[in-house]
């Protein structure tokens, strides 16, 4: 049964990737669409969004004079507009699955991204992720990236934080450095940028 859902998150992580292109009004429309805020940080520029088969992300930002990036990744549950009706049945039928094994998909993600290793995360307590994010669940863990992965070539590290709101989406942030040292203060300007309706 383990296996079973571990194959059908794995079919998640790449289902609903944007065929927008990569910049701040699109990845806006995406947020709009299933009901996400962003407050984009000043002392930032774009990053080059690149195609990957580890995890999809729709919109990156970086620090002008760092060696330090974050990655935005968006993976709704429901859109308020559907482009049809085949689109919509297809993400209604994924409703259940997807408000009851966020916990196995955020494990999934991390697999994929460390090349099979696991490593320990902190889920976040319920009220401090309703009140912080604005949502019913959340975690976060630090990693050594997949030095053969696609996703993290160029980077060394990274702090994955998941938060999920029922019926909404799951919303994945990657902040990715070569160093930990000064890790936690570069995170901190961009940790509450994204956060639900």
């Amino acid at each position: 049964m383990k296996n079973r859902l571990l194959i059908i998150a794995l079919g998640l992580l790449g289902l609903i990737s944007s065929v927008y292109g990569q910049n701040y009004s699109e990845f806006k429309s995406i947020l709009d669409d299933c009901g996400l805020n962003f407050t984009k940080p000043n002392g930032f520029e774009e990053s080059k969004v690149i195609d990957n088969d580890d995890m999809g992300y729709e919109y990156a930002l970086k620090y002008s004079d760092k060696d330090f990036e974050v990655r935005y990744s968006i993976r709704p549950i429901r859109y308020k507009n559907y482009a049809n009706d085949t689109v919509k049945n297809e993400m209604e039928g994924q409703r259940p699955f997807r408000n009851s094994q966020y916990e196995i998909i955020f494990k999934t993600v991390m697999l994929n991204l460390t090349g099979g290793v696991e490593y320990k995360y902190t889920v976040f307590d319920n009220s401090s992720v309703k009140t912080e994010f604005n949502a019913d669940w959340g975690a976060t863990t630090f990693l050594d990236l997949n030095p053969n992965g696609e996703f993290g070539k160029g980077y060394k590290y990274c702090m994955m934080v998941t938060i999920h709101k029922n019926d909404i989406a799951d919303a994945y942030y990657f902040y990715l450095s070569n160093t930990k040292d000064k890790f936690m203060d570069n995170v901190d300007p961009l940790f509450h940028s994204l956060r639900f309706d």
